[in-house]
């Protein structure tokens, strides 16, 4: 089978080049509807050949023999593609006929049509979408919907998932990679974990961004120009990234003095910017922004508020006679949770939480230009430095239910604690001061031999992160919680992060008579650096190769007017670095009471501790690693745009926060037999007290390569042309997604019971975890209005599910192994079920543990307006669920009504331009 597809393919070739060999001159008269010559009208032949018509409206093209695409525009007149074939000297004529412009309107994002699959969302979008925080942007991609703001809790980026995935299944969020006019946005060093995470019902965990990378509250949209959001496999020159790579372009260049405001039920929001030119070739643009959030309008204890200032350069000159562009920007950012109870509601009035990051960032961006027949024609090296000065406070009222122990020792063994007061105010803080460098290299250049068009570069990407902050503070003697199981620890001590990655790529395009094929091949090369040798990590090079293959079919003529198809693939793996927090977590200490001696005289109180020190690095955690495929198919006629991509990604090592156990042993003295007259300056003697040696389990956390997020699904789009006679345009966005997720290391689980007195003696160690699949489809039908002459857009969108399903996965009772207190592993057997302690190991897991829900469609109507009411002053308005629906589902035979989230949220904005 393979002779005869290569004998096929030889002969296709070679009869191809065979008739391309003989060759003929052809003209092409161009002529309006009234016979009229169109003169400088262009004709370009799919050879890519482009001959501009003379006075007389004639184009004189030589081609080759065989069947050709010919494409004839001209400006103000419909562009028009026809097949011809040439098999002598001809002449054909051709009719333009004139083009009623409309100006063109793009409210939604705009797909991609390159080697990989992306989304395109311009200023004009933005404006119209009237957003609070990136977050909102994310409405706009496939199978994204609007939802409303929530600014009081860390808002994490997701890419063809669900949202509202489980927390240990982060590291998908964790590998989408922002960059900011082409320098990476690094939180490799973000150590910013709250000494006490339960206090104010979690508030400080809602808002701990360190496992979920980039929080999308804190980037404001006022002075972008484009985001590109790349869903698909990117090129070899980005990494550190699993899931994505989101690239935002800020505006740069003149502009007017721009003023909004914009108020919602959730948040006020002001910006003021400006473009300057200070010469021809100097450009220099300032922006300023405050956005001041609260969640519940009506409670003004708990709020969020971010400041943003950015000035940024734009200059083009000549270094030694070749062409020099030297971008440059010194930003700003100041980003404050805060939290305190009511004091009406009788809770204490000391308690507060209050988190505030700085940043401030210095980049420089070069662009140098070289010979343009020089293999390398051109420079890039971007650098940047980044500051940051976070810091989390807390004070809490701390009231114990009766007298309680604490430990101070700072190392393992035996020591002497004390008794705290019984009410107190703790004070914590964690400071955090986290340094990003990075600096990318990149030297790119084309060819063109024969037919094949090469475009390459290699480069050099280099990333370092420290934090130089205090870390976790508090008094050991007024801890927040008196079993803290920590100890404060400066996050100075800790090693730097280093990622230094070498890259390379080539895109090789070629035309084989009216077929394209275009082929990118990458690879890129990475390695950890300045991890001890002790990590498995250290020893290891990661290599990540990128393909993404595009092949244009010959254009079908459908009366006079191109049907364009492309057909796309891609794969490629990437991998995602664990950040400091992961390999370097704070040590767990455990405290066990060997004496408590509560006296009413406070001379004769006495506690003692033996106190075990566990390190929880991981010396074997590695890189997350993504393998991602897709196909994509894009189809175009007369301006209707379709795509539907297939994409699978499996992550299977995902990073994941698991239980371990060590068996720690103290003593147990009997406090009956303490002499008093025996008491001396450190306490009781206890060389003649009785006592038990105890053995227990003694429990800490360790990250893992442990969690896979699988996922699967397909995304669609199709855009109209604007109906000229009403100024509307259609779209409709969508995906199918599936995800699933699972642990892929076991779990240590140890029954909830008490045999005897005691605590359970055994831990059983199971396969599996509870795992979870979403599936969902979601649709968005957006119709847009534009009328110019009265500066009025209008969009009204229809949005919801069609079906929403999930499920738990069934675990396994039994667990496959369990460890007793001597720290021994048992293979669980059969016998083991009806022993009298052992048969407890067997979890309870109810048939119904798994059960599915598929919940129906859902459907709610959005409303947006945009007018400029006077020359450049321009309002905005938006009512997100002016009608909302959500049909009843069925649950284990019960109808089930759903009634929640249908009330309308609405907002305006200004936007002037002095």
């Amino acid at each position: 089978m393979n002779k005869y597809i290569y004998i096929f393919f030889v002969s296709f070739v070679f009869s191809n080049i065979r008739a391309q060999s003989e060759t003929y001159s052809v003209t092409i008269r161009v002529m309006d509807n009234m016979n009229n010559a169109l003169p400088s009208a262009t004709v370009q032949a799919d050879s890519g050949i482009k001959v501009d018509a003379d006075a007389d409206g004639n184009a004189v093209l030589t081609l080759s023999k065989g069947k050709h695409i010919l494409n004839i525009s001209k400006d103000q007149y419909d562009e028009k593609e026809f097949y011809i074939i040439v098999e002598n000297q001809e002449t054909h004529i051709v009719k333009l006929k004139k083009e009623i412009r409309i100006p063109e309107v793009i409210i939604t994002s705009k797909e991609g049509k390159g080697l990989t699959s992306k989304s395109v969302i311009d200023r004009q979008a933005m404006q119209h979408l009237q957003p609070s925080s990136f977050t909102d942007l994310m409405e706009l991609l496939p199978g994204g919907l609007s939802r409303d703001p929530n600014l009081s809790i860390v808002n994490r980026p997701v890419i063809r998932e669900n949202a509202g995935g489980p927390s240990s299944y982060n590291t998908t969020s964790l590998g989408i990679q922002f960059m900011i006019d082409d320098n990476a946005w690094n939180s490799n060093a973000n150590l910013q974990t709250s000494v006490d995470e339960s206090q104010m019902l979690e508030a400080a965990k809602k808002r701990n961004t360190t496992a979920i990378g980039t929080d999308m509250r804190t980037i404001s949209t006022n002075d972008i120009e484009k985001v590109e959001i790349i869903r698909g496999i990117p090129s070899a020159a980005y990494g550190d990234l699993t899931s994505g790579l989101i690239k935002i372009e800020r505006k740069t260049g003149r502009s007017p003095l721009e003023a909004r405001f914009k108020a919602d039920g959730f948040s006020k929001q002001y910006y003021i910017g400006k473009g300057f030119l200070i010469s021809k070739n100097w450009s220099i643009n300032a922006n300023f922004d405050y956005l001041d959030s609260r969640q519940n309008p009506t409670d003004e204890f708990e709020n969020y508020q971010r400041l943003t200032a950015s000035f940024r350069s734009k200059l083009n000159t000549r270094l030694w006679q070749k062409p020099l562009e030297w971008r440059s920007s010194l930003d700003f950012s100041n980003n404050l949770d805060k939290k305190k109870y009511d004091p009406d509601t009788g809770y204490a009035l000391t308690d507060s939480y209050k988190n505030s990051n700085q940043r401030i960032s210095f980049t420089n961006n070069f662009i140098y230009k070289l010979k343009a027949n020089s293999f390398f024609d051109k420079v890039a090296l971007n650098t940047a430095i980044r500051q940051g000065f976070e810091k989390i406070e807390q004070v809490k009222l701390v009231q114990l239910s009766g007298p309680r122990a604490l430990s101070l020792t700072t190392t393992a063994g035996e020591n002497i604690g004390i008794y705290p007061d019984t009410r107190y105010i703790a004070e914590s803080s964690t400071d955090g001061r986290p340094v990003d460098l990075s600096v990318f290299a990149q030297l790119s250049g084309s060819r063109k031999t024969g037919k094949l068009n090469y475009q390459y570069d290699i480069g050099l990407d280099w990333k370092y992160s420290k934090n130089f902050g205090k870390g976790q503070q508090w008094d050991l003697a007024t801890p927040p919680s008196a079993t803290i199981g920590t100890r404060p620890r400066e996050f100075d001590a800790i090693p730097a992060w280093q990622n230094v990655a070498f890259f390379a790529g080539n895109q090789m395009s070629y035309n084989l008579g009216l077929h394209r094929f275009s082929l990118y091949t990458g690879l890129r090369v990475s390695k950890l650096l300045g991890i001890g040798n002790e990590y498995v990590i250290s020893k290891k090079i990661f290599t990540e190769p990128r393909v993404n293959f595009q092949y244009n079919l010959p254009h079908v003529i459908i009366k006079d007017s191109p049907l364009k198809t492309d057909v796309t693939l891609g794969y490629g793996i990437l991998y995602k670095q664990p950040t400091l927090q992961m390999l370097y977590p704070n040590k767990a200490f455990m405290d066990y009471i060997q004496v408590n001696y509560y006296h009413n005289d406070d001379n004769y109180r006495y506690v003692n501790f033996m106190t075990y020190v566990q390190n929880r690095e991981n010396k074997n955690l590695t890189a997350a690693k993504n393998v991602k495929k897709e196909i994509r198919l894009d189809l175009s006629y007369k301006g209707h745009e379709v795509f539907v991509t297939y994409f699978r990604e499996d992550l299977k090592n995902g990073f994941r926060s698991t239980l371990q156990n060590q068996i720690n042993s103290y003593k147990k003295y009997n406090t009956a037999y303490i002499d008093l007259s025996q008491w001396g300056e450190n306490g009781p003697d206890l060389t003649q007290v009785p006592y038990e040696n105890i053995r227990e389990f003694g429990n800490y956390s360790v990250t893992e390569n442990g969690s896979a997020t699988l996922k699967d699904g397909i995304e669609f789009g199709y855009t109209s042309p604007r109906i000229k006679a009403i100024n509307t345009k259609f779209t409709l966005t969508g995906a199918w997604f599936k995800t699933q997720y699972r642990n892929t290391v076991p779990v240590l689980e140890r029954p909830v019971i008490s045999l005897a007195g005691s605590s359970y003696s055994y831990y059983g160690i199971y396969k599996n975890d509870t795992g979870y699949i979403n599936e969902n489809l979601n649709y968005n039908f957006i119709t847009d209005t534009y009328i110019s002459d009265l500066g009025l857009i209008v969009s009204v969108s229809l949005q919801g599910s069609l079906y929403n399903y999930q499920k738990y996965d069934q675990r396994i009772p039994e667990p496959e192994a369990y460890i007793d207190l001597n720290g021994v592993t048992h293979v669980f057997t059969d016998a083991d079920r009806t022993d009298l302690y052992k048969q407890w190991l067997v979890r309870n897991v109810s048939t119904t543990d798994n059960l599915s829900t598929r919940y129906t469609y859902t459907g709610q109507a959005n409303f947006k307006v945009t007018k400029i009411i006077y020359k450049s002053l321009k309002t905005s308005m938006f009512v997100n669920r002016l009608f909302s629906y959500e049909h009843p589902y069925y649950f284990l035979g019960s109808k089930i009504v759903r009634k929640n989230g249908n009330s309308p949220y609405f907002g305006m904005e200004l936007n002037y331009n002095f």
